[in-house]
């Protein structure tokens, strides 16, 4: 009975949103205080009956009751909790509940911006969100039913797939799904403010934050995916370019092109129609990704479903959010006017443009390679695949001049000011970096990429402290106590410097994994040992281990460095009886400056074990460098105009 109350909340809440986007829609030229109160509350009762309802999926999946095809389909009574609760969003219908219930959030919380936002303009905020609620309300009750129940029940479940019982796995999707979602927002006041009118700098300083938050929790859901491929994939990599990745890192770009344009118009309202269609096109991208990884057109461990009609149901849900709100956009773009007096190539703001321009190039061409073999797939059956060859060809070379660039836009001035000693910082920033890359070219001088890549970074890690170093020098404030150092921070871009940083730190980490990585494919016996650069791995034993679901052949593995023992690997293969599958465990010793890596292959004691070892140096730095980029992105929304306001007051 309790499932049927989960089905039943969420049939009221789509007859409710549905009465409240008639509400919306009666009363649009309205924005007295009845009309807002009504679809605040009515967004916070939304929230409830959608929290309540996926609560109660919860609760199914944790007392395993298998009356339910999802609960059946994904779990097991030997599943340790964590991975029943993450089964709960481990398959289609689950995920679907989980991205309303973060849309509902979201929209709850923008609707308590009451004071902050015009009536006017939070009402469309609210009702394009409740429309966009209901899109997805009926793709659930029509077609993807998380509440569906068996005829028979049985007696243990099928269990999930062994993939993605992993811990980085139960974060991934949640991540990525709160900046897919939190896209939205923008998208919601960039559709408001056609609908209104309203569009001024206290529009782009209200909407920022919220492309923040989805830009961040993008860049961590993405960072937590890739490090996932990398442990448990047993592929020693940490990116393929595959179709379901794409589907995330196009929405980044976007969001990462909106987040710069939206800084633009909040300081100098220009490029007003940019912006807005950047917010458009970002939850666009979201939807799109969606649609991808439901549609049925891939077969990957990242796509929950192979149902045509599902994905048919979501091109509709695209078509809608993405058609309507680009036809109002051509209709309504010739009444904002912009200030574009006193423009001066030589600005901030001209750096940024370029960027965004690149930006967006560079996601027009992931979405053409990701959508190219689907499409030719459509057409006359080929099958193709487009790999890392095509992406290193085509968006590396975009890529470049927005790291150039990424350095350069700190130095310069908003509008018609002359940067100040730019000159100065430009052959200081020149000479590290060409003393950089001659380091480089010591190291290795037979790869052209690699010294181009890392003296990249190191233009750009030098930029960071070269900025931040004349920030400080510039000002008259003693940097004598935390308070100081704090209130100085808070005035300036201390954000955007982390997360440069963290671009930074990211370059350097595929610098090193992509061009001066090791690798060896060895075949060998259980008591012979494998000479790895200055280190030597004794293959010790081969066991067979109980697990809590699976069962487990453990590599035994001593890692020596000048003789002495560094560490203990143990590489296993599992294999989980119920799902009838197996999984490669890969051993990783990480430190500083690199990761050993090791694979148990197939093999036995009369012909030995295939064994692959790889030693990828700096690889770690590639999700240090995203944790700085996200952690600058929650920086930045610290430093909003209000908490500036309230830690002046504090010190």
């Amino acid at each position: 009975m309790i499932p049927e109350i989960g089905h039943i909340l969420l049939i009221l809440t789509f007859v409710a949103s549905l009465l409240q986007v008639l509400f919306w829609c009666f009363n649009i030229k309205k924005s007295d205080d009845i009309t807002i109160n009504v679809l605040i509350k009515s967004t916070f009762i939304n929230f409830v009956f959608i929290l309540f309802s996926f609560g109660i999926l919860v609760y199914s999946f944790i007392i395993s009751d298998f009356s339910l095809v999802i609960v059946s389909d994904n779990s097991h009574t030997l599943k340790p909790l964590i991975y029943k609760i993450s089964g709960t969003w481990g398959n289609h219908e689950g995920s679907l509940m989980l991205w309303i219930l973060i849309l509902s959030f979201f929209t709850f919380l923008v609707s308590r911006k009451k004071h902050q936002i015009s009536y006017k303009l939070l009402s469309s905020i609210i009702g394009i969100q409740t429309i966009i609620l209901c899109l997805f309300l009926s793709f659930i009750l029509f077609t993807s039913n998380p509440f569906e129940r068996l005829n028979v029940l049985p007696i243990d479940g099928n269990g999930l797939n062994p993939l993605l019982q992993d811990p980085g796995l139960a974060l991934h999707p949640p991540l990525l799904y709160f900046g897919y979602v939190g896209l939205s927002v923008s998208f919601s006041f960039a559709v408001g403010a056609l609908i209104t009118g309203e569009i001024n700098k206290e529009w782009a300083r209200q909407m920022r934050p919220w492309i923040t938050i989805a830009w961040s929790a993008l860049t961590i859901g993405i960072a937590l995916g890739s490090w996932w491929a990398y442990y448990e994939l047993g592929w020693g990599g940490w990116w393929f370019w595959d179709p379901v990745e794409n589907a995330s890192f196009m929405p980044w770009l976007i969001a990462t092109a909106l987040l710069h344009s939206v800084r633009i118009l909040e300081v100098r309202f220009i490029l007003i129609n940019w912006t807005i269609l950047l917010s458009i096109l970002g939850f666009s991208f979201s939807l799109l990704g969606t649609f991808i990884v439901r549609s049925g057109l891939l077969t990957s461990v990242h796509a929950f479903a192979s149902d045509p009609s599902r994905g048919l149901f979501i091109l509709i849900i695209l078509g809608i959010a993405t058609g309507g709100p680009l036809i109002l956009y051509a209709t309504k773009t010739s009444l904002f006017k912009e200030d574009k007096s006193q423009f001066n190539i030589m600005s901030k703001e001209s750096a940024l443009l370029i960027n965004n321009l690149f930006l967006t190039t560079a996601a027009a061409t992931v979405l053409i390679g990701t959508l190219y073999p689907l499409f030719l797939d459509a057409f006359n059956g080929n099958k193709i695949s487009i790999g890392p060859a095509y992406y290193n060809a085509t968006f590396a070379p975009i890529m470049a001049p927005v790291i150039l660039l990424m350095a350069i836009a700190p130095f310069l001035s908003w509008g018609i000011k002359k940067p100040n000693k730019i000159a100065k910082k430009l052959i200081f920033l020149s000479v590290i970096t060409l003393l950089g890359g001659l380091g480089l070219f010591m190291i290795d001088e037979s790869s052209l990429f690699s010294i181009i890549c890392g003296s990249l970074a190191i233009w750009l890690l030098t930029g960071v402290i070269v900025d931040l170093t004349f920030q400080i020098k510039a000002t008259n404030l003693r940097l004598n106590s935390f308070k100081a150092i704090f209130l100085y921070f808070s005035k300036n871009n201390l954000g955007v410097h982390i997360a440069h940083m963290g671009v930074a730190v990211f370059l350097v980490g595929v610098t090193g994994e992509q061009f001066y990585k090791t690798e060896f494919n060895i075949k060998k016996n259980v008591g012979d040992i494998i000479n790895v650069g200055n280190k030597s791995l004794i293959f010790d034993k081969v066991e067979t281990l109980p697990g809590p679901n699976y069962k487990s052949e453990t590599a035994t593995f001593t890692l020596l460095k000048d003789k002495k023992i560094i560490d203990v690997l143990k590489p296993e293969k599992r294999f989980y009886p119920i799902e009838k599958s197996q999984t490669t465990e890969a051993a990783i010793l990480s430190d500083f400056w690199g990761d050993t890596y090791l694979v148990l292959g197939d093999g036995n004691k009369e012909t030995g074990w295939s064994i692959r070892v790889y030693f990828n140096p700096l690889i770690s730095w590639i999700w240090g460098g995203a944790g700085f980029m996200a952690l600058g992105g929650l920086v930045s929304i610290l430093q909003s105009r209000k908490s500036r306001k309230k830690l002046k007051n504090a010190i």
